[in-house]
């Protein structure tokens, strides 16, 4: 997504994609991966013509009406938007996987130092 085409800016991005309440649909790809919807069709765009070789894990990205967190590196065809600190999946958790099929998600914005504060690490 070109936020500039559409006359978003960074904050409007933030916003949009933080106002709204996700439902997770299915779990897959990577595990811990959870395909979240409904994307605000604002936000709602194609997926990568091309995938990146490399996505780092946590970052936060959208394709066509969903947005999801990817839990580890990964290649990925998916628009990145943001990063999350928190780890998504661990084998020494039971159940591994933070998030699961009919769980509700609400993203929440927070500054740089905060991420960092929470264990983020900078893509």
């Amino acid at each position: 997504m070109d936020a500039d085409d559409r006359g978003l800016g960074i904050d409007d991005v933030i916003a949009l994609h933080s106002e709204a309440t996700y439902f997770a649909y299915a779990t897959g790809f990577a595990p811990g991966f959870c395909y979240l919807g409904t994307l605000p069709e604002a936000l709602q765009t194609p997926r990568l013509d091309t995938p990146r070789a490399t996505v780092p894990a946590g970052a936060v990205a959208i394709a066509d009406a969903q947005t999801a967190v990817y839990p580890c590196e990964s290649p990925g065809g998916w628009r990145l938007i943001g990063a999350c600190p928190e780890p998504l999946f661990n084998l020494s958790n039971a159940p591994p996987s933070l998030l699961t099929v009919g769980a509700t998600v609400r993203f929440e914005p927070v500054s740089e130092t905060d991420f960092r504060a929470l264990g983020g690490v900078m893509p």
